[in-house]
């Protein structure tokens, strides 16, 4: 192609001007990339499914709202942790805080899961119908998709919240309002390259339904995008459902829930650091661990030789 005269490159004169050479692809970075996807979706399934465990384990853990009456010390002050058999301590009303947390943990899990079923379902139904039809029903409905999207997402929760009410079905219904634009956004992109694939070309054009298409021609084609896209709409869904019940418009009390557990331990951060730390820990392990799986699951599907493993 070329040659090297004092560190200078020369271009090959049978070379036709504007023309460059194919960029040569090394096995180890693509195998460095690959090894990279696995462990960052090994680490990220590991910490998710050891806080799922953790969550359907809350009954063993004790009564959240049972008040402990050596839970205060004498001066009112909450029992630290290892003190009187509470592992993390106590909050200001003697209430075990492991038991809490746990029990937080589980309610936030439950409306991630409803809420990401939600949105991801109808933002699936309405990608998949928008890209297959084109039209006015296209337009129509990435218009609206548009609109959705183009309101910021905090000051809508908080407008929605103080309609839909609080809470865990009204984090989920807002949640789903929320977020379902942004899946049917990606999912319309994929369809419409789907569309024009010969193979779908073909089963149209031999008269296969529609629908029978949708189903055993595209959506097997998009299970990566809809797996990469539900486990980051889950950090985004534990960060939205928190946030509301901090500012108190999500969970009601006395019900347990990650945001509130926060709220209140900030408030005793001078005299009890551990009422905030705990959750934070949690909510930090729980936002980790979608987005590290989300992100191997997205390093693996972009290399050829694990798209078969996704797509089952």
């Amino acid at each position: 192609m070329g040659e090297r005269v004092t560190g200078t490159f020369l271009p090959d004169r049978s070379t036709p001007r504007g023309s460059h050479p194919a960029p040569t692809r090394h096995p180890l970075p693509a195998a460095a990339r690959q090894a990279r996807g696995r462990r960052l979706l090994a680490t990220g399934l590991s910490l998710l499914t050891a806080l799922a465990a953790l969550a359907l384990a809350a009954p063993l853990f004790g009564d959240p709202l049972h008040i402990d009456r050596d839970g205060v010390s004498a001066l009112g002050l909450p029992r630290g942790p290892g003190e009187h058999g509470h592992l993390l301590g106590t909050d200001v009303l003697g209430r075990d805080l492991l038991a809490r947390v746990v029990h937080a943990l589980r309610t936030t899990l439950q409306f991630a899961v409803l809420a990401n079923l939600g949105s991801v379902g109808l933002g699936t139904l309405v990608g998949l119908t928008a890209g297959f039809c084109r039209g006015a029903l296209e337009q129509l409905l990435m218009r609206t998709a548009d609109i959705f999207l183009s309101v910021p997402t905090v000051i809508s929760a908080l407008a929605l919240a103080g309609v839909i009410g609080r809470g865990t079905g009204g984090i989920v219904a807002l949640v789903t309002a929320l977020y379902w634009a942004w899946t049917a956004r990606l999912v319309h992109g994929e369809t419409q390259r789907l569309r024009a694939e010969p193979f779908v070309e073909a089963a149209l054009a031999h008269g296969v339904r529609p629908r029978t298409v949708l189903a055993r021609h595209i959506l097997p084609h998009i299970r990566t995008l809809l797996l990469s896209i539900a486990a980051l709409n889950g950090a985004a869904v534990v960060v939205i459902g928190s946030g509301l019940s901090y500012l108190g418009a999500g969970v009601a009390p006395p019900q347990p829930e990650l945001g509130s557990l926060l709220n209140t331990g900030a408030q005793a951060l001078e005299f009890a650091p551990w009422l905030l730390l705990a959750p934070l820990t949690v909510v930090v392990a729980l936002v980790l661990s979608f987005v590290l799986v989300g992100e191997g699951v997205s390093r693996m599907a972009a290399e050829p030789e694990r798209r078969s493993w996704l797509d089952i």
